[in-house]
């Protein structure tokens, strides 16, 4: 069989515009049709389209994280788009890496054009440890194991590709699913051992934006997801989060079109934010899933079952709100057993796996004199 020629691949930088349909808008909607188009294949059902309207207000608001978006062409044609994330924080070491590109393109030299270029780009911000997540939708056939002994993902194209870019897999992480469109007698048995282990702490809720009463706890709640969340071997940046970064969030996801519901365990005695978790959705199709993005209990506070108070309190406020919403869809690192097991007990489901990668970068090489 011939070989295919190896296309001209070239890389274009992503404009922001000023709004999705205006006239410098083009670039950046072909970019989220990319993007919308490539999550179809790799992500399968947790995969959630988002329109350009909805996805510009992230690019617009780089106050935190800065944004180096890149269009991948092969011989003139767009195939991929390639992401880097730079956290603005001053004491900040590290990227994140995102690339995708179209499957009829795999293996044909695009990813790695993109990767070098983008490597390159993150040692010119002073950055040392790249980090990258890659979606695996196979639960069977050969697989690699992390470094942290928990859990594995498919030996699969992406999996030896990053491999031979240098990354090494430090984390698994399990994509999991509720289906709300069955009674949840499951839900209200754990928590009503929840509120039973809990009677020290009470439960809160607000939805988006975030009552000026609760940014500053919140934040700080935000804060320890970078240190007390299961992490083996990754070298992460320490976040630094206060009231005024959660009002930016909570604006940006207002204008992008998210519904969201934060519920919070908060110790009586102290007024303290112990454990909390957001339900997101996007958009006013209100059918589509559910997003549980981070859930966290301060480790100060554990062995209160917290995680499953505010979990199941949560999801029976957003039950009121969403009741057309007939998935939750979550992701846990395989080493977190008492999350993963809350969300068992619950009745959530294995459907995927992700591969959380981390790549140090040498120093650059200097040549002459």
């Amino acid at each position: 069989m011939k070989a295919r020629p190896r296309p001209l691949i070239e890389l274009t930088p992503i404009v922001v515009p000023s709004a999705a349909d205006g006239p410098d808008g083009a670039d950046f909607q072909v970019m989220v049709d990319l993007r919308n188009r490539i999550n179809e294949v790799v992500r399968g059902e947790q995969a959630v389209a988002a329109t350009a309207a909805q996805t510009l207000p992230a690019w617009q608001d780089q106050t935190d994280e800065r944004i180096h978006g890149f269009l991948v062409h092969a011989d003139g044609e767009p195939i991929g788009r390639a992401l880097l994330y730079v956290p603005v924080q001053e004491d900040s070491k590290s990227a994140d890496v995102r690339i995708e590109i179209l499957p009829d393109w795999w293996g044909r030299g695009a990813g790695r054009h993109a990767l070098e270029a983008l490597t390159a780009l993150a040692r010119a911000h002073g950055r040392s440890v790249l980090h990258a997540w890659t979606d695996h939708l196979r639960l069977d056939g050969e697989r690699i194991i992390a470094r942290t002994g928990w859990g594995s993902v498919p030996d699969d194209h992406i999996s030896r590709a990053m491999r031979g870019f240098g990354f090494t897999l430090e984390q698994v992480y399990r994509a999991s699913a509720l289906d709300l469109s069955q009674p949840l007698d499951r839900v209200a048995a754990v928590l009503a051992g929840a509120r039973a282990a809990a009677s020290d702490y009470r439960y809160v809720s607000w939805t988006l934006p975030t009552p000026v009463e609760h940014r500053a706890g919140y934040a700080w709640l935000k804060s320890r997801m970078s240190t007390d969340a299961p992490a083996g071997d990754m070298d992460f940046d320490e976040q630094l989060w206060d009231a005024d970064r959660v009002a930016r969030m909570d604006e940006r996801l207002v204008a992008q079109g998210y519904t969201g519901v934060i519920g919070a365990a908060q110790h009586i005695v102290s007024g303290e934010l112990a454990a909390y978790t957001e339900l997101y959705l996007l958009g006013e199709d209100h059918s589509l899933p559910t997003s549980q993005n981070d859930t966290l209990v301060l480790k100060e506070h554990r062995g209160h079952r917290l995680g499953a108070l505010v979990k199941c309190e949560t999801l029976r406020i957003w039950r009121e709100h969403m009741p057309e919403s007939t998935r939750i869809l979550t992701n846990n690192a395989e080493e977190n057993r008492p999350m993963l097991s809350i969300n068992e007990e619950m009745g959530f489901v294995p459907i995927a796996y992700a591969g959380m990668w981390q790549r140090t970068l040498e120093p650059a090489t200097v040549s002459g004199p």
